[in-house]
């Protein structure tokens, strides 16, 4: 667990904490989403990055290294040297790790594998694909367009539960790392998802398409 800053100067952080910063600016942008359709678009970035903290908050438990969240040659490499009783040079992933995309961390922590039942997310086709298009208006969002973007905001709402449900299944209703996260952590977060859910279900479904 990371400790507190030497310097006033100095901004440290860790996986729990940016994951309550994330689900709670996301509990704000949600509220104020209906009358200001500018929020959606840092709504989606929150929830993107609130999804993926959660799966490395869980991956990373009791991993030292959190090679479980790493391509699978920089997790090969730290393996070999620990094995090795970490003789010769620190391999480069220990100090810059490159870590695997977000849906390959979705899957991941869907994966007995990497996340031991309970904690293991009950992964499905359909949490896979409502993620899947969230990422992708993520991106869209993070590109800069001369035209600007034009989206149907009934298409978000539904992406935006997907992912706090799995958020809540991670941090909230099996959470494994609680014992490095911060007082009331769970609490936090439970009341974030909660005032998320309630403001995207109070908005408008969209029409379902004529067979």
């Amino acid at each position: 667990m990371a400790t507190e800053p030497s310097s006033p100067h100095h901004f440290q952080t860790n996986q729990p904490r940016e994951l309550l910063a994330c689900v709670e600016h996301a509990a704000e942008l949600a509220h104020k989403a209906a009358e200001d359709h500018g929020a959606w678009r840092w709504l989606a970035i929150s929830m993107t990055l609130a999804v993926q903290n959660a799966c490395l908050c869980a991956l990373d438990h009791g991993d030292e290294y959190g090679v479980k969240g790493m391509t699978r040659s920089d997790a090969r490499e730290i393996t070999r040297w620990t094995k090795n009783g970490r003789r010769g040079p620190e391999p480069l992933a220990v100090r810059e790790p490159r870590i695997v995309s977000p849906l390959e961390l979705l899957r991941r922590v869907g994966d007995p594998f990497f996340l031991r039942p309970p904690y293991q997310l009950p992964y499905s086709r359909k949490i896979a694909e409502a993620f899947d298009d969230l990422v992708d208006l993520r991106n869209t969002f993070l590109h800069f367009s001369e035209d600007g973007w034009t989206i149907d905001l009934r298409e978000i709402p539904p992406l935006v539960l997907s992912a706090s449900q799995v958020i809540r299944h991670l941090a909230v209703t099996q959470p494994i790392y609680l014992r490095y996260a911060g007082p009331h952590h769970r609490e936090r977060v439970a009341a974030a998802l909660d005032a998320i859910d309630a403001a995207m279900e109070h908005y408008p479904e969209e029409p379902a398409e004529e067979a």
